[in-house]
C-alpha cells in the first residue's frame, strides 16, 4: 500500500532532477515509475499555475522501493531555485519510510502473538486430553492440593513446574507485582 506525501513544485523538479529512470533499487527499476508520477505533478502544478486558487502542494503516492530511491539519491544540502528543499523531501520520506516499517512491525508482532498463544494453548491441551472429566482414572494419580479440576496441581518443588509457566513464584527469586499508577 502506498504512502501519500504532500510535495511542493519545487520538491518535485528536485526528484525529477536527481532521479534517473533508469535508477533500479533491488531487482526493479523504480525510476520510470516514480518519474512518471514526479512529471505529473509538475504538468498539475503547471496547468494551475495561473488559476486563483492554485495549489501549493499535491499528493504523491510513493511505494517503499520509491521512498529508498529518493532517500538514496536527494541530499539534505539540494536546492531548487535558491530553495532549500532536499531537507524537507527527507524528512517526508522518511516518515513515510516509518510507516512502512511499523506496519511490518506490526504485522510480524500479530504472527509472533498467535504462535505464542499456540505454545500456551498447548500444554493445556496436553493436560486435558490425557485425563478424563472426572479427574483421576486408573492409573492416573489423584489431583493435588484439592483444587479441583479446572486448576493446575501445585507443584512440590520448582522442578515439578511447567516450563511454560511464566507467572512468577514466591519462591522463584522474582519480585512480587508491580506497583500500580494512581
Amino acid at each position: 500500500m502506498p504512502k501519500y506525501v504532500e510535495i511542493t513544485e519545487d520538491e518535485a523538479w528536485a526528484i525529477d532532477h536527481t532521479i534517473r529512470h533508469t535508477y533500479s533499487e533491488g531487482p526493479s527499476n523504480v525510476g520510470k515509475g516514480l518519474l512518471l508520477k514526479v512529471m505529473t505533478l509538475i504538468l498539475e502544478f503547471e496547468e494551475r499555475r495561473d488559476q486563483p486558487l492554485a495549489p501549493q502542494t499535491l499528493p504523491l503516492a510513493l511505494t517503499e522501493d520509491e521512498c529508498w530511491a529518493i532517500d538514496h539519491q536527494i541530499r539534505c544540502d539540494l536546492t531548487v531555485n535558491n530553495k532549500p528543499v532536499g531537507r524537507s523531501i527527507l524528512l517526508k520520506v522518511f516518515r513515510a519510510l516509518t510507516e512502512f516499517a511499523n506496519e511490518r512491525d506490526a504485522e510480524s508482532g500479530v504472527e509472533q502473538l498467535g504462535s505464542l498463544a499456540d505454545m500456551l494453548r498447548a500444554p493445556a491441551e496436553e493436560q486435558l486430553g490425557g485425563s478424563d472429566p472426572g479427574g483421576s482414572g486408573p492409573g492416573q494419580p489423584p489431583p493435588r492440593g484439592g483444587r479441583g479440576n479446572n486448576a493446575p496441581p501445585a507443584p512440590d518443588s520448582p522442578d515439578e513446574r511447567n516450563p511454560h509457566d511464566r507467572h512468577p513464584r514466591p519462591d522463584d527469586g522474582a519480585p512480587g507485582s508491580l506497583p500500580r499508577g494512581k
